[in-house]
């Protein structure tokens, strides 16, 4: 008998991670079949199929080699028809698999790319000092951002037109594409959303329920609706996380009030129950408005063409966030011809993924009843122009046939004649339209025979009736023949991609009829006994994965279409009290009850669009971030009496409020700061320590220490323990730092320096830009410091200190000797290393380069 050998897998196209994994198998003919299988895959998926095969392959559980078999087997049956997306979409992949694999890596990366896009600004700019300032700026602007979109991250004014940008624009893109905290943020979204798209792409999104026999209760075979497994995870960390930031953190306002973070959160939008409470008032208010004006409710559900599917055999690999586009494009020319063609509107968006993580719309829109079916129209021709052939293709094949006719033919000037003719028309038989169109006329004859035999019955009731009543001398009773409704047209053309619907109010309020799809995407509240038509499992079950596919893909879920600023109406929440100004009291006091339906009246009714009487009100700060951009702050609410906005109020016969006042709702300024920080400054302050020992300024305050001095307070109060404490007395003239909370605590010559730490090395920072200004200047033969002089010190120190947080340092390390040497040395790789400050001069000076090797910064020599 002979045994089977087991597979070279160096003869195999397989990556080095997957041949080690098929390794691990002992058994040949497991062994031969996942190297055989994992060989028709593309080989960046190779190792990550191998691992969840040998996950499953090694459960403790008996069977678990056969489930694992199976699992491969069905994977590679369903990832076969598109190995041409999949190898498309690892070719594209913006960074190594090694560091978008992990979250920790790929945050340590954004310092790598921040610094490469120093250098890079730093060499086009050397070679651009010829040309005027603002040109240099636009230079290196493209030349940072061509090298930064080639990982697909947002630039900033990258799609805008260069020419209309001012140089202040470019120097806040230059500031964003050198800061590592920017390249964070980016690398965060770009990361979940490309592993989030390889999830969904290898299946591992959709609906596949299946009914187990054995336990009489539905399963999935280890994949997930609307979102993956992995983004749910990863979901769930980040709230989990960030609310452990809030039940840290505290406000304390300008009064004095301290409340827990956590509190305030839970009592704003930030709370789901919140969140939905409002989303209902206003639906429910917006249809009493519409009740009042005499309109009509329409319930659109509009999807995307088949290349966006997932599950559909014609997926080009679009994303979820490319759906969403393609619908927001969309839907924002239609919207541009119902404006030009002034059809009023107004409703509420809400946007919810397919199984497969697709995005949907469900749209409430009302409107006046005699413009019902022309923005139907006109909204069905937007969303079925692309691709539209595929609509037509389900309903069966294109076919020709011959057909005769008579047809008008010129003979002359005098006249014309009719001539028979022969031609082929394209038609289509047998279709799906064709079937149900028949079953629709069935459905219609029947009614019609009921509907005349209800009547016959009726007219002999009515006879024999009138025949007894005569006999009895009494007035006969009326008989009437039941009402059947007539059948509707389920064979609607178009519905797989716009579907309408005109609400029936004898049925239902159009808020309770939205109201499933307002739960369904916040917290799944009361929807207990609700089963999803797309996976067949509850509804309230599904919240946490519709949330974690949102938040994956940054998508907006609720939008109100025609309504007034809403931004506005919380503004006006904040002010509990009632106010002195007659005219902005009646929008206060209308906000204050919840009474949305006349604060829209009083903004100026509804499609009143940025003309409404009341706008927010907002702080501009320059430079008001790290960026050097203009921050703004909304501070309250101020009247809108722009003449535009007036004269349209004035031809709308609305509401028009022409007296310029304001309302500031933000008086008081808060902070947030650690838990418990507000109580220990109240306990200072009830001690008997001078003011001496409780300035807290950056500055170097100085304070005897000996025992039981208020120095000796202090330390205690900070939080060290009893330990330190006795060890930083030991040696009154030893210099020993303990940093605490943002503070470092110093002794040297027996006093107590208490440090600022931010404000001491950004101290520092200014210092070494002052200094190597002036240095620049003297070696230019010039004593007097130029712009010049300052910026090319920022870059150098910006450079150093970049430099040493890259190593998980905030202050530079040693640099050169007592001679005026550069001080070298070796790190624990056997490279040669340098200080941050000499590096950064020596890589300025084209003497050096930086490479990195697992987190240590050499220095790479040149001949």
């Amino acid at each position: 008998m002979a045994y089977p050998k087991p597979l070279d897998l160096d003869a195999l196209n397989l990556s080095t991670i997957a041949k080690g994994l098929i390794s691990s198998i002992n058994d040949i003919d497991d062994f031969n079949y996942l190297a055989s299988n994992l060989e028709k895959v593309p080989v960046s998926l190779q190792s990550r199929l191998a691992r969840k095969y040998i996950d499953r392959y090694t459960e403790k559980k008996a069977g678990s080699q056969f489930r694992a078999n199976t699992w491969m087997r069905r994977t590679i049956t369903r990832l076969k028809p598109r190995f041409g997306v999949l190898l498309s979409i690892t070719h594209n992949m913006p960074l190594p698999w090694h560091i978008l694999s992990s979250i920790e890596k790929t945050k340590k990366h954004a310092g790598t790319l921040a610094l490469e896009c120093v250098e890079k600004a730093l060499d086009v700019s050397e070679q651009n000092q010829h040309l005027p300032y603002e040109k240099i700026v636009r230079l290196t602007y493209e030349g940072v951002a061509a090298y930064a979109k080639q990982f697909g991250v947002n630039v900033p004014f990258y799609d805008m037109r260069e020419d209309d940008l001012p140089p202040a624009c470019f120097e806040i893109a230059l500031l964003k594409m050198q800061c590592d905290k920017w390249w964070a943020r980016q690398l965060k979204t770009l990361r979940k959303q490309f592993l989030e798209l390889l999830e969904i792409a290898t299946g591992q999104v959709g609906k596949d329920l299946y009914y187990d026999k054995k336990s009489k209760k539905p399963k999935r075979r280890g994949i997930s609706p609307y979102s993956s497994k992995q983004a749910q995870r990863e979901f769930s960390f980040a709230q989990a996380s960030g609310r452990q930031f809030l039940e840290m953190m505290e406000l304390q306002s300008s009064d004095g009030d301290v409340i827990d973070l956590i509190e305030a959160v839970k009592s704003g939008m930030a709370n789901p129950a919140n969140r939905r409470n409002e989303l209902m008032l206003r639906i429910r208010e917006t249809e009493e408005l519409a009740d009042e004006m005499g309109y009509v409710a329409m319930f659109y559900t509009i999807t995307c063409p088949a290349r966006f599917h997932a599950n559909a055999s014609t997926w080009d690999g679009s994303t979820p966030k490319d759906a969403q586009n393609y619908l927001t494009t969309t839907w924002a020319r239609a919207r541009s011809k119902l404006n030009r063609r002034g059809l009023k509107y107004f409703g509420v968006r809400v946007v919810e993924p397919h199984a497969d993580g697709c995005p949907h719309w469900h749209m409430m829109l009302f409107m006046p009843k005699n413009k019902l079916q022309e923005i139907n129209a006109i909204l069905r021709w937007y969303f079925i122009q692309e691709d539209k052939t595929e609509l037509y293709d389900r309903y069966g094949p294109e076919l020709t046939r011959a057909k005769v006719f008579n047809k008008f033919v010129d003979i002359n000037t005098h006249g014309t004649h009719i001539k028979t003719v022969e031609a082929c028309v394209k038609y289509r038989a047998n279709t799906e339209k064709a079937h149900l169109f028949k079953l629709y006329k069935q459905k219609r004859s029947e009614w019609g025979f009921a509907k005349k035999k209800a009547n016959e019955v009726a007219i002999q009731r009515n006879k024999e009736e009138a025949e007894k009543a005569k006999a009895e001398k009494r007035e006969p009773k009326k008989f009437k023949a039941k009402n059947h409704k007539a059948p509707s047209k389920f064979y609607r053309t178009f519905s797989p991609r716009f579907d309408a619907v005109k609400l029936d109010k004898s049925k239902g309020s159009a808020a309770a009829y939205i109201a499933k799809y307002i739960s369904k995407n916040i917290d799944g509240y009361m929807l207990t006994d609700h089963v999803d038509a797309d996976t067949g499992e509850n509804l309230q079950e599904q919240a946490n994965p519709v949330l974690a596919w949102a938040s994956t893909w940054n998508i907006r879920q609720f939008q109100f279409q025609g309504s007034p600023s809403v931004t506005v109406y919380r503004e006006l929440r904040r002010m509990r009290t009632a106010v002195k100004d007659e005219v902005i009291e009646p929008i206060r006091h209308a906000a204050d009850t919840a009474n949305w339906k006349d604060y829209v009246k009083l903004q100026g009714g509804m499609c009143i669009g940025r003309a409404a009487n009341f706008k927010s009100m907002y702080e501009d700060t320059p430079m008001g971030n790290d960026y050097a951009e203009v921050v703004r702050r909304i501070k309250g609410v101020v009247t809108n009496i722009d003449y535009k906005a007036v004269l349209t109020r004035l031809f709308n016969n609305v509401h028009n409020v022409t007296d310029a006042t304001s309302l500031k709702t933000r008086l008081i300024e808060w902070t947030r700061q650690l838990k418990g920080t507000a109580e220990k400054l109240a306990a200072k302050a009830s001690t008997n320590v001078g003011a001496a020992d409780l300035s807290w300024s950056s500055g170097n305050n100085c304070t005897p220490i000996a025992v039981g001095s208020s120095a000796e307070l202090i330390l205690d109060m900070v939080g060290c323990d009893e330990k330190q404490i006795t060890e930083v007395k030991k040696d009154l003239n030893s210099g020993k730092r303990i940093a605490r909370d943002g503070q470092i605590y110093q002794i040297k010559n027996g006093q107590l320096h208490v440090l600022d730490e931010t404000a001491q090395i950004k101290h520092n920072k200014h210092l070494a830009i002052e200094y190597r200004a002036k240095t620049l200047a003297q070696k230019s033969a010039s004593w007097h410091v130029t712009d010049d002089h300052w910026q090319q010190a920022r870059e150098l120190v910006d450079l150093a200190y970049q430099y040493a947080q890259l190593d998980g340092r905030e202050t530079l390390n040693a640099t050169r000797n007592e001679l005026g040497e550069f001080h070298y040395g070796e790190n624990k790789k056997g490279l040669i290393t340098i200080g941050d400050w000499d590096l950064a001069i020596l890589v300025n000076n084209g003497s050096a380069s930086a490479i990195s090797d697992n987190d240590w910064w050499a220095l790479d020599l040149m001949a």
